[in-house]
């Protein structure tokens, strides 16, 4: 049996379009010419303003060197560099920003977003309602050593890949409302040196090289309030647990209050080295009340989560 190729020809005037059919015709060729309108007309110097506007109304500092567009409604930004209120700048190798439309035309603020920096990645979105606002992010392959900001906020120099991955909804007008999970991992992880206070010791407690290991650190977003069921780290040198850990939540997250202790345990291993023997005698006295029967220290964690404190406190 031959096929005749004139009829694999559809004749355009047959093309009907009835009901359903030509109304969804309609609106898919709205919708195209919507985006393609926004892509070909997307302002990317207006954008750009606005990013530095915005962020200097919260006392942020934001250069630019490049910005172009990007994806259907988007762009991207090159060599960026973030500097916080304390002077601490954050470089962004690459920014990528995009409008998510359904929730756009929702009426909500929503973003995807795709930051490369410290020679990793985070990913994800934003979802801003007048009632709520949604925050999912990748973390993968950050190199905390070059974390500028992680330095300026606990004093300590530190080093370790982190990953992991946070899901919240956050409510700004009543943070008791607000929920989600969160979880992340530090491999390799260690203190390169650093200085942290202790109420009632003039200049802080120096502390030397300490090899932390792994990190694990997992916590749930209720009832305003995010606990954190497992925050520990077990190295050659010292392990940490953290208990009844919590931050409060704020409007202004880095405002949050912190609450908790911890155990600090160094290892025999490490008191025998070169940078921990001559430390015993002077972290004894400087902790003392805080030691506990098995040679860890306890310390009592406050202040915010921007200005993380601790005091010695024996549990």
């Amino acid at each position: 049996m031959k096929l005749d190729p004139r009829t694999w020809i559809v004749d355009p005037r047959k093309w009907k379009l009835t009901g359903r059919t030509k109304t969804g015709a309609y609106v898919a060729f709205f919708a195209f010419a919507f985006v393609l309108a926004l892509r070909l007309t997307f302002p990317v110097e207006a954008v750009k303003e606005r990013l530095i506007l915005d962020a200097g109304a919260s006392g942020i500092q934001v250069k630019v060197n490049d910005l172009s567009p990007s994806g259907l409604v988007g762009f991207r930004a090159r060599e960026v560099t973030v500097i916080t209120a304390d002077g601490t700048r954050i470089p962004l190798d690459v920014l990528d920003v995009g409008l998510r439309l359904w929730p756009t035309l929702r009426g909500h603020r929503a973003f995807s977003f795709d930051v490369s920096l410290f020679d990793g990645r985070i990913a994800g979105f934003t979802d801003a309602s007048k009632t709520s606002a949604h925050y999912l992010a990748r973390v993968s392959g950050i190199d905390l050593s070059r974390a500028g900001a992680v330095r300026a906020a606990t004093g300590l120099d530190l080093a370790g890949i982190l990953s992991g991955n946070l899901d919240v909804t956050l409510d700004p007008k009543d943070p008791s409302k607000s929920t989600g999970k969160l979880e992340f991992q530090v491999k390799y992880g260690a203190i390169r040196g650093g200085k942290i206070q202790i109420p009632g010791m003039e200049g802080g407690l120096t502390i030397p090289p300490v090899k932390l290991g792994a990190i694990a650190v997992r916590g749930e977003v209720k009832a305003g309030r995010a606990d954190f069921g497992t925050l520990e780290s077990k190295g050659d040198d010292v392990d940490i647990v953290a208990e009844q850990l919590f931050v409060q939540l704020q409007p202004r997250v880095e405002y949050s209050a912190l609450s908790g202790r911890a155990r600090v345990r160094p290892t025999e291993a490490f008191w025998r080295t070169e940078q921990g023997a001559p430390l015993k005698s002077l972290v004894d006295m400087a902790l003392a009340s805080g030691k506990g029967s098995d040679g860890g220290y306890g310390f009592q964690i406050f202040g915010t989560l921007g200005r993380p404190q601790a005091r010695p406190m024996a549990f």
